[in-house]
């Protein structure tokens, strides 16, 4: 859940002036590694090698310059749906390319996808917050075209639901172009997306668990409940009003758009009675986010060492992810912007409970390879990252399913896969 290392997308194919270009290229690497909030017409004119007054003769404001790449965004999903034209004889195939089509033009639209998912303020204007609300309808109906083509002609199993793949799908592919591949030994792009494309739709394991209890899988549930006394622990008081005041805030707004004024009035507190619990927005974001990585980070170690066989192990896994995702939603919508933290220097405490745990789940898969257990997709480092990647995804579409429908589904494809085919395969 943290920042893509990829390198940030240059502008949109659309024919422009030579310098146009530049200066869109520049503004996305800026707004991709330093932030929209952060970046200054100034530091875009500098880093374009050219005086901040000139910069005016082609971009009105900062905005201007964020509308464009984001409408070029939509616009390259807008042409990516054009050139998919009619449901092929293989619509498994056809779902297949443009699962892979979609995630690479994620890749190459960073600063976009930050702008729109994030970065922004909660003081734009009228037009950006126009255009980062106008995603294109063309791509969900595409996705349930291909998605029901599919379903229809017996290639997706009965086991994978519809629905939720579709949300999975557009979130996963969405999250390629924001996701950090650290750790994955310089994975590209495609390797990226052929492995979590594999993973959706041909699945992990040779031999998927079918029962329904495990030690592993007990561990979760005792987790699950630690989890809800704490917090309901922890968020108590006027010190815990601040905290679940800053973490909601945060999560709807972003860190760096949320002010003490924001946190205090939700608290029911002044800004500067804030101060009283807290030092600074900093000390919160540290205090909200280390506490869900170590508690996460402790649920992993006490899965993995209840002596389950390792398709259990990582079943557990998901299911922990699962619950995760529904006790901790803020924590995960504040993480969407987790590029940021770190490079605000707010990220060191997460990011060493980020590691372990990602460590943890490698050794686990290549553990399971070595057993016959799972199949050899990638390196052991880049299937842990797009089996996490592909838990956390779905947060915000998922909210509307049960956790039983999500298990059934994440069991589905993480273990069995959703095609019912391998790839090439005649349908």
């Amino acid at each position: 859940m943290t920042s893509a290392s990829s390198p940030p997308p240059g502008p949109s194919l659309t024919a422009r002036p030579r310098r146009r270009d530049q200066i869109l290229t520049t503004a996305a690497e800026l707004f991709a590694t330093k932030g929209y909030t952060k970046t200054s017409m100034r530091d875009v004119a500098g880093a374009s090698g050219i005086q901040a007054g000139s910069l005016y003769h082609h971009f009105d404001s900062k905005e201007a310059i964020a509308v464009e790449l984001v409408e070029n965004y939509y616009s390259d999903l807008v042409e990516a749906v054009r050139r998919s034209g009619d449901v092929e004889a293989d619509p498994l195939t056809a779902l297949r390319r443009f699962t892979s089509e979609i995630a690479a033009l994620c890749f190459r639209h960073q600063a976009a996808l930050q702008i729109r998912m994030f970065d922004a303020p909660s003081t734009a204007s009228s037009s950006l917050r126009t255009v980062i609300h106008a995603a294109p309808e063309s791509l969900n109906r595409r996705w349930r075209t291909l998605i029901s083509a599919a379903v229809a002609d017996g290639s997706i199993s009965p086991e994978a639901d519809p629905r939720v793949l579709r949300h999975v799908l557009y979130r996963v592919t969405t999250q390629a172009g924001l996701a950090a591949w650290a750790g994955t030994r310089g994975a590209t792009p495609q390797q990226v997306t052929d492995c979590l494309t594999t993973i959706l739709f041909d699945g992990l394991a040779t031999d998927p668990p079918k029962g329904t209890e495990s030690a592993a899988l007990a561990v979760v549930t005792e987790a699950k409940a630690q989890w809800e006394a704490d917090t309901a622990e922890r968020l108590s008081g006027r010190r815990g009003a601040v905290l679940a005041a800053a973490r909601d805030q945060f999560a709807l707004h972003g860190f760096e758009s949320t002010t003490m004024r924001d946190i205090g009035d939700v608290a029911g507190l002044t800004a500067s009675n804030i101060y009283r619990y807290f030092e600074s927005k900093d000390s919160m974001i540290i205090e909200i986010l280390g506490d869900f990585s170590d508690r996460l980070l402790a649920a992993y170690k006490d899965v993995l060492g209840a002596g389950s066989s390792v398709a259990e192990t990582l079943d557990a896994i998901v299911w922990l992810l699962e619950q995760a995702s529904r006790q901790f939603g803020p924590e995960i919508e504040i993480l969407q912007g987790y590029g940021r933290l770190v490079a605000l220097g707010l990220g060191e405490h997460y990011e060493q409970g980020a590691r372990a745990r990602l460590a943890l789940l490698a050794e686990l898969i290549g553990t399971g390879v070595a057993a016959g257990e799972f199949k050899q997709v990638a390196s052991p480092e880049l299937v842990a990252t797009c089996v996490r990647e592909i838990m956390w995804s779905p947060m915000r579409d998922l909210a509307h399913a049960s956790p039983l429908r999500a298990r059934k589904f994440f069991r589905s494809t993480v273990f069995s896969g959703a095609a019912t085919r391998p790839p090439g395969s005649q349908p």
